[in-house]
């Protein structure tokens, strides 16, 4: 059937159309989100229906008369470059519309508006130990973004292939080729993506990232006045050395818990440790259950864990971080301390050990033997093909963690065991079989279940042996990496972190914290305040070592201070943001343990 020159116009206004609410949908929002709505016939679907209807109405009123106005119509021209022109512009449409995919994708899934965290993980990812997830998930959006651009790419070759029109004529332009027209059209819609992505990824925090990176170092005073290079002989260990676990919570928070016992939350979703913190010792910013802040270069895993393993920022660029294949070989750290004072020493991790460097922190300071997924595979613990969520769930673990510690006891050192859940990683969590589903988002069954999971294998120790000569730490590794759709505070302002948790501090309930507890706890001071501190992982390094009945000369290690002390941490000396700037601020004292 042949096409008339009016139904030319009219499929083309169509595709302009459909193609530019498409985008403005990515802008305006979530293209994801408007698809999950029409799943299901509801008042929201009916809504987005009739939304995009009245728009496409409107538009095509619109051009239609502008159409008329101008006296648009079609003519044949044979042109010798016909469609290397349509080619370039739907790539450009393809691009555009896969980063406004990308971008809603990237903001659910990681901390975006954190930059110092993406920059930080991006240089130094050495390509292992990731959730497979995000590469499906990331293919499968570049796959959504060129079936719907080749369709709009087909239509528009097709209507020029079975019309021959390949030029508009109008009371303007007597001959204007059309796909000089789209790719027009197709280039001011990439540009109007490009700036909402850079706006919305604040991409040029990117670029200030990057040059103070390649700001040449000095010489920092705050450095030289405030780190403390930690010695052996200025520890000492009591008579009888006292073993030490270190349960690293992923992403858990006394903000967890409700608004009566310090959390911001109606219903408590960590009933279990706020009794367990109640019950022992819990280092608070309030004088109900709280904990620690995440400062700069603290504020993921592997900067958490070297910020309470060394009381230091997480501070590596990729080049230098793989170039010497050690960790800031120059710090010594809690598990060099350990080991110089002859403990046994095991950490086990549910995922890949290598992912973020954590293998390396540990190996490389205080020869720390590791157990991760391939471990537990190549002693037959695990199928070889097992994969769950980062490797295999805390469930797992949890047993794991018991058979590791009746293989310890039966040694005759002291034992420094740990180990790092991962089942509330963000952004949903993982739930199990023995997980609730009481609860209206995924993320917070699981940490119902990590709180119901940790509470067992307490009382668990609690009837072993070497209980009574153990002391256990808790703490969460940092806080929650909440995005807007993975929100469990219900207040969007929770979902801030170090950028405006200033401003947080006169809010109606309390600012977010990380978890601390410490159970059978030694230390040497009777007299120390837990309740209305502020404080960092950093402060965890002397603190951990001061549990275990440890004397500290000064009470101060790195850039922590021993919280069992009276002297005065960082966060209750110094603004947040002036710490914040100086800890990571390009310096010599730093690079000098790089090497």
């Amino acid at each position: 059937m042949a096409i008339s020159s009016k139904k030319f116009i009219i499929l083309n206004i169509l595709i302009i159309l459909i193609s530019s609410i498409l985008i403005f949908y990515g802008i305006d929002g979530s293209i994801q989100e408007r698809i999950n709505i029409l799943k299901d016939f509801s008042i929201p679907s009916i809504k987005l229906i009739l939304k995009t209807l009245v728009l496409l109405f409107v538009g095509f009123i619109f051009l239609f008369s502008s159409f008329q106005i101008l006296k648009v119509s079609p003519i044949t021209y044979i042109s010798k470059n016909k469609y290397w022109l349509l080619i370039i512009s739907w790539i450009l449409y393809f691009i555009s519309l896969t980063l406004l995919l990308a971008k809603r994708w990237a903001e659910d899934r990681f901390p975006m508006q954190q930059p110092e965290i993406i920059f930080l993980n991006a240089i130094n990812y050495n390509g292992e130990g990731i959730d497979n997830s995000i590469f499906i998930e990331a293919a499968t959006i570049i796959f959504i973004g060129f079936i719907i651009s080749f369709i709009f790419f087909i239509v528009s070759y097709l209507l020029q292939l079975k019309t021959a029109f390949s030029y508009l004529k109008t009371r303007i332009f007597q001959k204007i080729d059309i796909n000089l027209l789209f790719f027009i059209f197709c280039f001011i819609l990439f540009s109007f993506s490009i700036f909402d992505i850079s706006k919305d990824l604040k991409v040029m925090e990117y670029f200030s990232l990057i040059s103070n990176y390649k700001t040449p170092s000095k010489d920092s005073e705050f450095y030289i006045s405030e780190y403390i290079t930690p010695k052996y002989e200025s520890i000492t260990f009591p008579s009888k050395k006292k073993n030490l676990i270190i349960i690293l919570l992923e992403s858990m928070e006394s903000s967890f818990s409700d608004i009566e016992h310090g959390g911001v939350l109606n219903n408590n979703l960590i009933p279990n440790l706020t009794e367990i913190a109640s019950d022992n010792l819990n280092f608070s910013n309030t004088d109900k259950i709280g904990g620690g802040t995440d400062l700069s270069g603290t504020g993921w895993t592997i900067a958490g864990m070297t910020a309470k393993f060394a009381g230091l920022p997480y501070n590596l660029i990729g080049a230098e971080n793989k170039k010497y294949f050690f960790f800031l070989p120059g710090a010594i750290t809690l598990n060099d301390i350990l080991k110089q004072n002859n403990y046994n020493q095991l950490f086990i991790f549910g995922s890949d050990k290598s992912f973020g460097g954590r293998d390396a922190l540990l190996e490389t300071h205080g020869n720390v033997e590791i157990h991760d997924i391939e471990w537990y595979k190549n002693h037959n613990m695990l199928p070889k093909d097992y994969s769950v969520f980062w490797g295999f769930e805390d469930k797992k673990l949890y047993d794991f963690a018991k058979f590791e510690l009746n293989d310890l006891s039966k040694q005759d050192k002291p034992f420094m065991f740990g180990f790092l859940t991962v089942d509330t990683h963000m952004p949903t969590g993982y739930q199990c079989e023995d997980c609730p589903t009481t609860e209206d988002m995924p993320l917070k069954n699981s940490v119902l279940c990590a709180d119901k999971m940790v509470f067992d294998f307490l009382i668990w120790c609690k009837t072993q042996s070497w209980y009574d000569n153990t002391t256990i730490v808790i703490m969460g590794d940092h806080l929650f990496m909440a995005t807007k759709e993975t929100n469990p505070f219900g207040n969007d302002d929770y979902i801030t972190m170090h950028r405006l948790k200033n401003d947080l501090e006169g809010m109606e309930n309390n600012p977010r914290r990380w978890l601390d507890i410490f159970i059978n706890a030694s230390p040497v001071y009777e007299n120390y305040n837990i309740k209305n501190r502020k404080f960092s992982s950093l402060d965890m390094f002397p603190t951990v070592l001061a549990s275990i009945g440890c004397t500290i000369k000064d009470d101060k290690l790195g850039f922590g201070v021993n919280l069992f002390s009276n002297e005065k941490t960082l966060c209750e000396r110094f603004p947040e943001n002036y710490i914040n700037s100086q800890l990571m601020m390009r310096n010599k004292q730093y690079e000098s343990l790089e090497y």
